[in-house]
């Protein structure tokens, strides 16, 4: 009599499993996809800080476009980096001395796991963006991308 309760036992939990593995698997995919999301926006954030500490010094837009797309790992390039001043003193030309620059990026992220597959019917990936400002410490004479919008 105990071998036949077993053998139900173990086609009980045959199935518990089936019923269970999709959804550890979707869990196991949103972790994975969100770990590598969130790393790869910490280093397009990190990389438009550098373009914007080098833009501060008096860098031209061009340099910094360069800079942020050298500091982001390969992830991003030049037409996916935007410089603007901004005119805090009201003088008309912003980008004199204490005055800012803003450098903008965005990343379209694709979804690693096979998750990103079912939900491409939904949506075809992520865009990660990150802005940063900082002041100018020297003015640029010949700055390009005058007056666009801040963070």
């Amino acid at each position: 009599m105990t071998k036949r309760s077993n053998r139900k036992e173990k086609g009980q939990s045959m199935v518990e499993f089936a019923l269970v593995l999709p959804l550890f698997l979707v869990v196991m995919f949103i972790i994975a996809d969100f770990g590598v999301g969130f790393s790869r926006w910490l280093v397009i954030t990190n990389a438009a800080r550098e373009g914007a500490r080098m833009g501060t010094v008096g860098a031209a837009a061009a340099e910094v476009q360069d800079r942020t797309a050298a500091t982001s790992n390969g992830l991003l390039t030049v037409s996916d980096i935007t410089v603007n001043y901004q005119d805090f003193n009201g003088n008309g030309y912003p980008a004199d001395l204490g005055d800012a620059v803003v450098v903008s990026t965005e990343y379209d992220y694709d979804l690693i796991t096979p998750l990103g597959r079912f939900l491409n019917i939904a949506f075809g990936g992520i865009t990660l963006s990150s802005c940063s400002d900082m002041r100018l410490e020297l003015k640029i004479d010949d700055a390009d991308g005058l007056g666009g919008p801040g963070c």
